[in-house]
């Protein structure tokens, strides 16, 4: 039995600790831990500012997540979605929020989704260098479902 007891503490243990059993708000506080360095580019003659990851971030480059937010009113000419943890109201285009609250989404815009809040899963792919991007962009997108 005790053996038996060993074995489910040990399974408890590395399911609750595995990336898969983060809460969709977890997801969002993982992607936090980010500082934005700021400098002077000569070349294009202005500031711009360069994401430096923290490592939690770094460990989860390239891997599938899901995550919750919601669909902002953007246009993107290729047609691109941005996902804000937090409604339009608040978010970081409306300067309540950072950088990493917000995320490129390779699903093409919907009307019908914009102000919703969804949970979708992809690819999570971090921006290092691009600063006309966001610095966080999901690839291979799916809108798993809608929440309002």
């Amino acid at each position: 039995m005790k053996f038996i007891n060993s074995i489910l503490l040990l399974f408890f243990l590395i399911s609750s600790y595995s990336w898969g059993q983060k809460s969709l708000d977890d997801v969002w506080k993982t992607l936090s831990n980010v500082e934005m360095k700021t400098y002077m580019d000569e070349t294009l003659g202005f500031e711009v500012s360069e994401p430096i990851f923290g490592g939690e971030v770094e460990m989860i480059d390239g891997s599938m997540i899901t995550i919750s937010g919601y669909i902002l009113p953007v246009d993107s000419e290729d047609g691109t979605s941005i996902l804000s943890y937090m409604a339009f109201a608040n978010c970081f285009f409306c300067g309540n929020a950072g950088p990493e609250t917000v995320m490129e989404l390779d699903t093409p815009r919907r009307q019908n989704l914009l102000n919703k809040k969804v949970i979708v899963k992809g690819r999570l792919e971090l921006n290092r260098d691009d600063f006309f991007s966001l610095i966080y962009r999901l690839k291979n997108t799916e809108i798993v479902e809608v929440l309002n």
